[in-house]
């Protein structure tokens, strides 16, 4: 048996990395022979004619070394329509087993598409409990794996809470441009939290985007810090200099369906995390124990306040926080759970 990945994007993708790319290394390390396939859905959907037909008949070529008995495993593929109309036809023809992977609510841009792959799938898998909640409407074989992280490389980099710069460091990670509306929100906090120069806001992953320097460029006393893009190996290195990792987000469906990555990554690494109180983060974060939630300005400016005044609660709900994340969001915790839903297709 040979599980037969295709993927959103590449491995730059933070989904198809996560949830594709590594998980396929973790297969691999478990005995599960699996291989990645290219290209992705994303190119196929950028690369113009007639270099686009080089890239379908890959596909078809990648689909016709599925033997039966392989599992197909679609990571979030509803971004081009050749391949789309390639896979349903392929799955009634030869009606080989398929699991599909989604980690947002990709239905509000493609309901048509999401919900012909979740009904035509034999198990779909899916990164938080709203996404799941959806599924479940259209597929009986759902199971919530919420998206996971190789524990060590964030455990070997804890934060150093005996190492206190001199500004209290807020740190963000992410697409900026993509997060623009949730950076508003921490604008906000921020224009309120900053009454003096002890504050520093390191904000990592702003691609070059004046819409996002111009944000926080203009908050008296804040020092900024702008880095447009790292590796995602070495986000660790940044995370630990963080005093407190942010995750605001917008009350809407989108968010609801998010899978609150940024502060599995915080928490991983021992940094006491700050969320919205939307979603994912309410499942991820029990209040006051292992992180914080926050329902509005107030409650932002009031937590952020709180973990600067008092670093011995930072440091302990950074510990509990990463302990959570050892127990339920690591590859070694769920790896073992795909390989269940392998085994029985």
């Amino acid at each position: 048996m040979k599980v037969h990945f295709f993927t959103k994007g590449d491995k730059s993708v933070p989904s198809s990395r996560l949830r594709a790319f590594l998980l396929a290394e973790e297969l691999m390390d478990k005995g599960v022979e699996s291989v990645v396939h290219w290209p992705s859905v994303e190119l196929i959907s950028k690369t113009k004619w007639p270099a686009k037909c080089r890239l379908i008949f890959k596909v078809f070529k990648n689909l016709s070394s599925v033997r039966k008995g392989d599992v197909i495993f679609l990571q979030r593929t509803i971004y081009n329509k050749y391949f789309f109309v390639s896979i349903v036809v392929y799955k009634i023809m030869l009606r080989r087993k398929l699991i599909f992977d989604f980690d947002d609510a990709v239905y509000l841009h493609s309901y048509f598409k999401t919900r012909v792959l979740t009904e035509l799938a034999d198990v779909v898998t899916v990164g938080s409990h709203a996404l799941y909640d959806w599924a479940k409407k259209y597929n009986k074989n759902v199971y919530l794996i919420p998206t996971s992280v190789k524990f060590e490389n964030y455990s070997i980099h804890p934060k150093n809470f005996s190492l206190r710069l001199e500004k209290f460091t807020i740190g963000w990670l992410g697409n900026g441009p993509a997060h623009y509306e949730n950076l508003k929100i921490l604008r906000e906090v921020l224009m309120r939290v900053v009454k003096d120069e002890g504050y520093k806001l390191l904000l990592i992953g702003s691609l070059g985007s004046e819409d996002v320097y111009n944000l926080f460029t203009d908050i008296k006393g804040l020092e900024v810090e702008f880095i447009d893009k790292i590796d995602p190996e070495l986000a660790s290195d940044f995370i630990k200099t963080f005093d407190v990792g942010v995750m605001p987000l917008t009350d809407d469906e989108w968010s609801l369906g998010k899978c609150a990555l940024k502060a599995i990554e915080y928490m991983a690494c021992a940094v006491p995390t700050i969320a919205s109180s939307v979603g994912e983060n309410k499942y991820l974060i029990d209040d006051g124990n292992n992180g914080f939630l926050a329902s509005g300005i107030s409650e932002w400016v009031n937590k952020i306040n709180l973990l600067k005044n008092d670093p011995n609660l930072a440091e302990r709900i950074g510990k509990v926080g990463k302990e959570t994340i050892e127990k339920e969001y690591t590859f070694s915790i769920n790896i073992p759970k795909i390989i269940k839903i392998i085994e029985k297709l």
